[in-house]
């Protein structure tokens, strides 16, 4: 087939799917169109006058979509004519069926999931308790099937997450009596939920089984301090007593900072998560990642940092009496305890290692410099001011900070809004195809024709927006399910820390930082609005075709 047929035919196809798609009184005019095009000498002549032939008829046939024809305009009667309602019904039928397609892929149904998250809190008149809004339900679930199948594994994962401390510590216990080498279990709850009764026995067991690492011991200073506190609530300030005074306390943290070593034992639990995770489908970012809310007790940057200042001021009281060597020794003795907690990768540790670090680095440069020792005294201020942060850099850091936060924040106000607008094109979609529903029972009469042509309308546009709100949810939230899976089933926690901060920002409401009243009224005030539109357009449309009936079937009583 040479090109000028091929041209001719590709216009009259044009040109003839444009006069199917046109009202009924415009097709004549179409037709006229497509006689002159055989007329036309040059095939790009007569694609260029089908494409101009085409472009009037879809004109005409967006006016009779939005305008009615009784009105000024012929254009056919009713909102629009049969076949473009026809076009209209397929059009939204194919958004309807590829809206669906995206259940099918599971960064969409946690997207979705995610998204819908934060809709909760402006319909709750009463605070939910923390277990509702980290869905221990399904934690819940996982525990019990972990303890019917006696999967020591599973009790690990479920007692790591729950916020219920009793639980917890029920199947901790449960846990290591079913398998011994699981008795870390009890360090990291521990750290989430330092009240618990059971730490007192737990704790022996602990540094008899890992006697060089220096987390048991800073659990043990962290009762301390809560026992303290709790016996000087009520009294004045001025009694309170000391942790420096306390010996149990002194000797807790002179064992932590003579630990070698370091480990708060959230690698072990990565590793077992992928396992649990494959196992039982469990795959809710915010109970799976609940586990890593700390790696240091609360108390151990105050307490690390209140005996490091005590160990620093004995070493200077040494020093002024001339035993250098033994001030040296209590100098690096914070240094080295500030290294162990540097070796680990977690954000907390490793920022308060840095600090510990340079307060003895300081007093080593001092010390060596009274010595004459310039060359030391140079590599100790180095060392300082290298884990010191500047003031640019701590500047530079808090601005990339805010970048990422503005970033995540918009990507997770997206995800909200069309998580919303899913739900809401859902609705109005329900009703357009009750209204079709309800129409296609009264059969072809004039009185149907109104609310079917609108309902038609509406469904289309409603699954046109369906679509719309679903792609926006998968291509949102697709990188942080990636992120998500290779953090559970990998333990790759490079961007573990990003996905929190998505997280915690998805389950805010816009306009979070007023008072929960405030954003609860006006999120309620926008709803009613909303419904109010749905129930004045429902009555309209039902009174409409009410008046065409008693205008075309009149009766006398």
């Amino acid at each position: 087939m040479t090109l000028e047929a091929s041209l001719r035919q590709s216009a009259a196809l044009v040109l003839e799917c444009a006069i199917r798609l046109a009202p009924q009184d415009t097709r004549e005019w179409g037709q006229a169109m497509r006689g002159e095009l055989n007329h036309v000498e040059s095939p790009w002549t007569a694609l260029m006058w089908a494409l101009g032939g085409a472009g009037v008829l879809m004109k005409h046939a967006l006016a009779a979509l939005l305008m009615p024809g009784d009105r000024g305009l012929p254009l056919g009667r009713g909102l629009f004519a049969r076949n473009v309602r026809k076009v209209a019904l397929v059009v939204g039928s194919v958004f309807l069926l590829a809206t669906l397609v995206f259940f099918a892929a599971p960064p969409f149904r946690q997207g979705l999931r995610v998204s819908l998250t934060v809709w909760n809190q402006p319909f709750q008149v009463t605070p939910l308790p923390p277990s509702a809004w980290n869905r221990q339900g399904g934690l819940r679930a996982l525990s019990t099937r972990a303890e019917a199948q006696h999967d020591p594994e599973g009790l690990v994962f479920a007692a790591a997450r729950l916020v219920d401390a009793r639980e917890s510590a029920r199947l901790a216990d449960e846990a290591v009596r079913l398998d011994p080498r699981l008795l870390w279990l009890y360090a990291i709850v521990a750290l989430r939920h330092p009240d618990l009764a059971e730490i007192q026995q737990w704790i022996p067991r602990l540094e008899q089984w890992d006697p060089q690492n220096a987390l048991p011991y800073l659990i043990t200073a962290e009762s301390i301090d809560i026992d303290r506190g709790n016996k000087a609530a009520g009294l004045p300030r001025a009694e309170w007593r000391r942790a420096d005074a306390d010996p149990a306390w002194q000797s807790a943290m002179a064992a932590a900072f003579a630990a070698p070593n370091f480990d708060d034992y959230l690698d072990r639990l990565r590793a077992l998560d992928g396992k649990v995770v494959r196992r039982y489908g469990f795959n809710d970012p915010y109970a799976a990642l609940s586990a890593e809310d700390a790696d240091l007790p609360t108390y151990s940057g105050s307490d690390a940092e209140q005996f490091a200042a005590s160990v620093l001021q004995s070493g200077r009281k040494v020093e002024a009496r001339g035993d250098r060597k033994t001030a040296a020794e209590e100098y690096w003795r914070v240094a080295r305890f500030g290294q162990v907690l540097d070796s680990q990768t977690h954000t907390v540790s490793e920022r308060l290692g840095l600090h510990l670090q340079v307060m003895s680095y300081r007093q080593l440069q001092a010390l060596v410099s009274k010595e004459g020792n310039a060359g030391e005294a140079a590599h100790f201020s180095y060392l300082a001011a290298k884990f010191e942060p500047t003031g640019a850099g701590r500047q530079r850091a808090y601005d990339e900070g805010i970048l990422r936060n503005r970033i995540l924040g918009r990507n997770a106000l997206a995800l909200e809004i069309s998580g919303l607008l899913i739900i809401i094109f859902s609705g109005l979609l329900v009703i357009a195809a009750s209204i079709l529903i309800a129409a296609s029972r009264r059969g072809m009469r004039a009185g149907a024709r109104p609310a079917r042509s609108a309902a038609t309308l509406v469904a289309a546009i409603s699954a046109t927006g369906l679509f719309l709100s679903s792609a926006t949810v998968y291509l949102t939230y697709r990188p942080y399910w990636y992120i998500f899976q290779r953090a559970l089933l990998k333990g790759d926690d490079s961007q573990t820390s990003e996905l929190r901060t998505f997280l915690d920002l998805a389950q805010s409401l816009p306009g979070a930082r007023i008072t929960d009243f405030r954003v609860q009224f006006w999120w309620g005030v926008i709803l009613l609005g909303i419904i109010g539109l749905i129930l004045i357009l429902l009555r309209h449309l039902l009174g409409h075709t009410r008046a065409d009936e008693l205008q075309h079937s009149p009766h006398v009583q």
